[in-house]
């Protein structure tokens, strides 16, 4: 399969953190921040979440937050994260209309199932989104998807809405680099 691109840019192919040796089921940020680094670069720095937990907070047993992610880009990217602190809605759209992605935080509990890639879900965890399609649709990026093929999945958008109101809207974005 080719890979899929959006706005000229490669879509990231899923990781699922489930796999990840040291911390399982705990570096969804840290995978959200790898997609991010991704999409900015076009795909020229690719590394799975669990190289990002490792460059930085080897040791923490627990999901890591929007700060520490921007600590693990800068130490394995060399590259900036944006951190935005009670987003607007109207902004976040208009960021993800441009194609810019934005790693997003929220209670995972507030995903319809449907969407949600497990049933237990009364927890914080941080997804990823590259951009909000011409049907209006978002496309995620879960880190406890196992699907290793995919690129990703669309949702609707309100589901990526209501995840970021649940825990004040907040986000981050790596900066496009140049294509």
């Amino acid at each position: 399969m080719t890979q899929p691109t959006a706005f000229g840019r490669k879509l990231p192919l899923n990781d699922w953190e489930g796999d990840d040796p040291v911390a399982p089921f705990k570096t969804c940020m840290d995978t959200s921040a790898a997609h991010a680094v991704s999409w900015a670069t076009n795909g020229r720095v690719v590394r799975d979440g669990n190289v990002y937990r490792h460059s930085v907070h080897p040791h923490d047993p627990d999901g890591i937050n929007l700060t520490q992610a921007a600590q693990e880009v800068r130490n394995v990217a060399k590259l900036g994260l944006v951190i935005k602190r009670h987003a607007p809605l109207t902004w976040v759209k208009t960021h993800l209309r441009c194609g810019r992605g934005l790693i997003i935080i929220g209670m995972y509990y507030t995903i319809p199932r449907e969407y949600r890639e497990q049933d237990r879900a009364n927890f914080a965890h941080a997804l990823w989104v590259s951009h909000i399609g011409s049907t209006g649709r978002v496309r995620l990026w879960d880190a406890l998807n196992r699907r290793r093929t995919g690129y990703g999945r669309w949702v609707p958008a309100r589901v990526v809405w209501d995840f970021m109101a649940s825990l004040g809207n907040d986000c981050g974005y790596v900066p496009l680099q140049p294509l």
